[in-house]
């Protein structure tokens, strides 16, 4: 199994949360008014063999002078994780094709990573030092524009900072993730950027009209450009009726979302990025999906994980 997106580090750092833990013990002892998702011991029992491991700071709770030292000390938790023997960070091709070989025999989750939101870099020259300690996939922006890019709460082109950027992630390799980005920026970014592009978490503008997911002429887009979607098990992001403290919605309204990406962009290139770990829990998503085991529940190994591998060994 591929997750193309878990906020592992601030899920830990923001909301205190032992990642180390079983589910089970977390569960138990987490004072949070939503229950946990995700425990690195949880993802080792479903099988999840590579995680998108984020490098996010949430430019509404942090300081903009707190941003790189935010993102530095993420990366530092996943590398602490990485010494104990409980990760790998898949930082060069090698690395992920040796991980792929080992990981049926040991069970070590891999991650790759991946800057959610390009606030934590002061300039575009800033990504090189990211790139010599691992980062291999880049968003523009989370929501809110900033200095490269117009978010999907706050609508905007792509700069001429965000332009230097691109030109950056293309020379260093590193991918550009299309999720949050502002329907204009994106497009601007689709025909700037001639790297590898993604959409690690979004859904169907079609099932959900909002500016948070994607229309389905950005999702074609996607698909022709090699791209895949990592599609969201939240709620709020299958019915836009849905708020949280109501019932649990049933699997099919993920199934929809999933039913649409394909027939419009091809069953190749639909994927997981549950986005298990932050600013939800077990109460706002589908009922049967109560941990990453359940998953399996989908059953479509392309699905599941192969079309994000797929991806990954067409670039990395």
């Amino acid at each position: 199994m591929v997750d193309a997106h878990l906020d592992l580090a601030w899920n830990a750092r923001a909301l205190g949360r032992d990642l180390t833990l079983p589910l089970e013990a977390l569960r138990a002892q987490d004072p949070h008014p939503e229950t946990p998702l995700v425990t690195l011991p949880s993802l080792q029992e479903a099988g999840v063999a590579l995680a998108f491991a984020t490098l996010f700071v949430d430019p509404q709770g942090v300081p903009p002078g707190e941003y790189e030292d935010e993102a530095w000390a993420q990366l530092a938790l996943y590398e602490a994780w990485e010494g104990r023997g409980l990760v790998r960070i898949l930082r060069e091709r090698d690395d992920l094709k040796a991980h792929l070989e080992r990981f049926p025999e040991d069970g070590v989750l891999g991650l790759v990573l991946l800057m959610e939101g390009a606030h934590p870099l002061p300039t575009p020259g800033a990504l090189r030092a990211w790139r010599r300690r691992g980062l291999r996939l880049l968003s523009l922006t989370w929501a809110t524009k900033n200095a490269y890019a117009g978010g999907n709460a706050e609508p905007g082109p792509l700069t001429e900072a965000g332009r230097a950027l691109l030109g950056e992630m293309a020379a260093l390799g590193v991918a550009l993730d299309l999720s949050h980005l502002a329907e204009e920026a994106a497009w601007e970014a689709l025909e700037a950027y001639g790297g590898p592009v993604a959409a690690t978490h979004a859904n169907c503008r079609a099932l959900v009209p909002s500016e948070r997911h994607f229309s389905d002429d950005l999702l074609r887009a996607l698909a022709g450009r090699e791209g895949v979607l990592g599609l969201v098990p939240f709620n709020a992001f299958l019915d836009s009726s849905w708020r949280r403290g109501m019932p649990r919605l049933p699997l099919e309204a993920f199934l929809r979302h999933r039913a649409h990406a394909e027939a419009v962009m091809g069953p190749g290139r639909v994927g997981l990025g549950t986005d298990w770990d932050g600013g939800f829990g077990l109460e706002a998503v589908p009922l049967g999906l109560d941990r990453h085991r359940d998953l399996w529940l989908l059953g479509d190994e392309g699905f599941l994980g192969g079309n994000w591998l797929g991806w990954l060994l067409s670039w990395f």
